[in-house]
């Protein structure tokens, strides 16, 4: 085995134990602060956009409401974790959302 083989080799092995950490981190309770809560709520809301009209070409104009708030708050919780891809983000995220709130009352 050459160098780089063994090195990459060890970033390969490095990531895939560190996603399956970081994802068992979610079930102790010293995860769940006030920027992670956020976090959560506010990407399971997008979800709930993305997935059903993604597979069913449908639109749950109400979780656009609920997505508004949450991506505020994300951009609190961005600022808290010094996340700027995120904040602009969910500054996009926010324009988009209150289209779709204004195309459904007008």
């Amino acid at each position: 085995m050459c160098r780089s083989q063994a090195i990459f080799g060890g970033i390969k092995m490095k990531f895939r134990t560190q996603w399956i950490t970081a994802l068992r981190s979610m079930g102790h309770k010293s995860y769940w602060n006030k920027p992670n809560t956020v976090e959560f709520f506010a990407f399971m809301t997008k979800a709930g956009i993305i997935i059903p009209g993604l597979l069913f070409n449908t639109q749950i104009w109400w979780l656009y409401i609920i997505a508004l708030a949450t991506s505020i708050s994300l951009i609190w919780s961005s600022t808290v974790k010094t996340l700027p891809t995120i904040i602009w983000f969910n500054i996009v995220w926010s324009i988009l959302a209150l289209t779709a709130i204004i195309k459904y009352w007008v």
